[in-house]
Formats: structure tokens, C-alpha cells, sequence
């Protein structure tokens, strides 16, 4: 991934101020899950995806862990793998209860390859060009996708008005109508309970009693849609920040009833090729192995979990690791991508520089060894970088204070 001069200063700036990960990006600074990535990519996006399998995996780790750059890291490699993906942050304001809400967001965070933008329009619009360049013949373009709009109605979706909804779209796309374009957009993106839009569009209003039921079979839908549309699979991450998911008992028995209908419906999903992502905090995780209908689903045999060489086991532990390498590596990848960027604009040698940033890490296990150590870490040698560009030199910086209440990990 290119990244210009100016880019990789804001995303420094960035990194210094809040030593969180880069909305784009992550894939530069990435270290030491290369291993992890390439069994990831190997296991899901190459042989399930192409089987039209689905499947979920749970990232652990505290606040600070990590566990934001993991998520972004790889749907970086997804999006290179050819698939579409949606990165949904799971705060306060989204009631993980509600099926509707979730679907909402996710097709609101929707990203294909190529595109920066996000939702349901630039995937339709995705989708049509994918059919369309196939050939470089105009006439054939037209006959291609015509023709690929039209075989929609042969799709085994979960939800056939799903796919009803769709085929017009995308037929009101062909054709430059705008209005009846935006009414079925509105009705994809979960305006699903409007009697006059339902009326508009010849289909039956859902009842709001009935929306868990329906926006689970409209997510399923829409990951059939994404592969019949070209894509190699979809990949949705979800990010537990500010403690989100951290609720009452009667809630928390509800998320994870829903957490194990998911998991079902995922795994009994036909081509739907979705590798679906959660980020969560050990005490989540820990609720969820208490949770008989959960517990067989979450675990693996002894010495076979993921950090073993598993591939296929549901949890990712992202705290098994040595604290100081971990910071050292981090040090030296961020100095690394520094000096690939700005190497002839610097008189400071690569050896001094890493020789700092190793003493940085060793300063803030002294401090103290927390969660808060990547994140600390980060803002220490984004600082001296923006540092080294101001004045040419290094300047000392003392260990930050520990943030665990941002939303997002590095």
C-alpha cells in the first residue's frame, strides 16, 4: 500500500495524540500476526470462500490490546483479496439486541475493493461494474449485465424479497431512475417497517414485532448478494469499544442467545461466503463459555487453539505474547515504514533511532506492565518521529499516561 508524505504524517499525528490504529492504513504498521494473517487468508478468504462456506471467529484481548488494528489489518487483506468488507463499532448507542439495528450498520460501514466509499449504493454500483468490464465491448457489456440482473431471480436467497429489492435497484440503476433507485436503497439500508414505502416498492410492510427475525434473513441475503455479484466473499468486523457490550444480566443472556443463533445461521449459511469477526473483551468471553448453548461452539481441545496452529479454532487470543517484544516490534515497524518514507530527508542513523526505541519499550514495562502498554507505546515513537521531522533530532519523550477509555486499540 502507497502512502504519500503528508498521509503518513496525519496518520502520525494521529498515532501520537491517541496511540490508536489508523482507519487505513493498518497493514503498513502491522507486525508480528503475519503468521496469523497468512493461515487466516489460506483457511477463509481462499478455500471456504470459495466453497461458499461462512464462518465466525472471536479476537480477544483487554482494551489496548489490539484487537482495532487486528480487525483493520485484515480487512486490508480482504479488500486486496477481492472482498467486501464492514468494520461496525459496537458503543453504547447500538443496541447489539436489536438484528435490525446490527444489519443497519453493517450495510452502513459496507466497503468494496477499490472504493473508499462506503453503503449500499457504491455496492450496487460495485456490482454493476464488476458485471460491466468484464469484456471491453460495449454491446457485449450491456448484453453481460443485463443478463446478470435478470438471473438474479434464480437466486436461493434467505430472504427472496431481499433479492426482489435488489433486481430493481439495480434495474432502476440500468435505467437512471433515480426515484424508485432511492426508495429501494432506503429499503436495503432497513426501512423496513414504512407502509407507503412498502406499498411503493409492491411489497408486504414488515411488522416492527417481526424485525429480528427478518433483518437476520436480510443480512444472511445480503452476504448470497455479494458473492453472486462477483465478489470473493465478506468479511464484517465487530468491535466492542467503550465497554459496549457491557450490560446487565438479562441483556447479556439476550446477546449471547443471539451470539449462538448467529453462529448457526452462519454456519448453515450456503453460498453466502462471510467471515463474520468479533472483537471482544476477556470477560465477554468468559460469559460466553459459562453459556451452555455457547460453550461447545467457542472451545477447542486442549493444545489445539489457534495460537497453537489451528486455524479452525473460534477464539484468537491476542494476549499471549511477550510484552517487550511486542512493544520492540512496534517500535521498529513504525521506524521502519519512517525510514522508508523520509530516509533521505534525515541525518539520524536507523541504528540510534531503534536503539531509543528499544529503551522506550524497557521504560514503560519499568512504569508498569498494563494494557495500556501498546497504546503508550505507540504515542512515545509517533512523537519522537514527528520529532526527528521538526527539528532533525531526537527528542526525549516521557511515558505516557495510560488511556484505556478510548473506543479503538492499536
Amino acid at each position: 500500500m502507497y502512502i504519500s508524505k503528508e498521509t503518513f504524517i496525519s496518520m502520525l499525528e494521529r498515532m501520537a495524540t491517541y496511540g490508536t490504529a489508523p482507519e487505513e492504513g493498518c497493514s503498513v504498521f502491522g507486525v508480528g500476526y503475519e503468521n496469523a494473517f497468512s493461515r487466516l487468508k489460506s483457511k477463509y478468504l481462499v478455500e471456504q470462500f470459495k466453497r461458499g462456506m461462512s464462518s465466525e471467529k472471536f479476537v480477544v484481548g483487554p482494551f489496548g490490546s489490539g484487537k482495532t488494528h487486528f480487525l483493520r489489518h485484515f480487512m486490508e487483506i480482504a479488500r486486496d483479496m477481492n472482498c467486501v468488507t464492514a468494520e461496525v463499532i459496537l458503543n453504547k448507542d447500538i443496541d447489539f439486541t436489536k438484528s435490525l439495528i446490527v444489519y443497519s450498520e453493517v450495510v452502513r460501514e459496507i466497503r468494496t475493493p477499490l472504493y473508499r466509499e462506503h453503503g449500499i449504493r457504491v455496492l450496487l454500483q460495485a456490482a454493476l461494474d464488476k458485471a460491466r468490464y468484464q469484456v471491453n465491448d460495449t454491446y457485449m457489456q450491456d448484453i453481460i449485465v443485463n443478463a446478470w440482473v435478470s438471473g438474479l431471480d434464480k437466486v436461493d436467497f434467505k430472504y427472496k424479497t431481499f433479492g426482489k429489492i435488489v433486481k430493481k435497484a439495480l434495474l432502476a440503476k440500468l435505467n437512471d431512475d433515480d426515484v424508485v433507485f432511492d426508495s429501494c436503497c432506503r429499503w436495503l439500508e432497513g426501512d423496513i417497517n414504512d407502509k407507503s414505502l412498502s406499498k411503493e416498492l409492491s411489497i408486504s410492510k414488515i411488522d416492527t414485532s417481526s424485525n429480528n427475525l427478518y433483518a437476520k434473513l436480510m443480512m444472511l441475503s445480503l452476504f448470497q448478494f455479494i458473492r453472486q455479484a462477483g465478489f470473493n466473499g465478506t468479511v464484517v468486523c465487530f468491535d466492542e469499544a467503550e465497554q459496549g457490550l457491557s450490560v446487565d444480566k438479562k441483556k447479556t443472556e439476550k446477546i449471547l442467545s443471539m451470539l449462538q443463533a448467529g453462529i448457526n445461521a452462519i454456519a448453515d449459511l450456503r453460498d453466502g461466503s462471510a467471515l463474520l469477526m468479533y472483537a471482544f473483551t476477556p470477560d465477554l468471553v468468559d460469559k460466553m463459555k459459562t453459556f451452555a448453548a455457547l460453550q461447545q461452539r467457542i472451545s477447542s481441545p486442549p493444545g489445539r487453539s489457534f495460537i497453537d496452529g489451528n486455524v479452525l479454532a473460534p477464539l484468537i487470543d491476542l494476549t499471549i505474547r511477550d510484552p517487550l517484544q511486542d512493544l520492540q516490534n512496534i517500535g521498529r515497524k513504525l521506524v521502519s515504514v519512517f525510514f522508508d518514507i523520509f530516509d533521505d530527508e534525515v541525518e539520524i542513523s536507523k541504528e540510534e533511532l531503534l536503539d531509543y526505541v528499544n529503551k522506550i519499550a524497557l521504560d514503560i514495562l519499568e512504569k508498569e506492565v498494563s494494557s495500556s502498554n501498546r497504546r503508550d507505546m505507540v504515542k512515545n515513537v509517533c512523537s519522537v518521529l514527528l520529532g526527528i521531522l521538526e527539528t532533525g533530532k531526537i527528542q526525549a519523550a516521557a511515558t505516557f499516561e495510560s488511556s484505556d477509555a478510548y473506543e479503538a486499540e492499536v
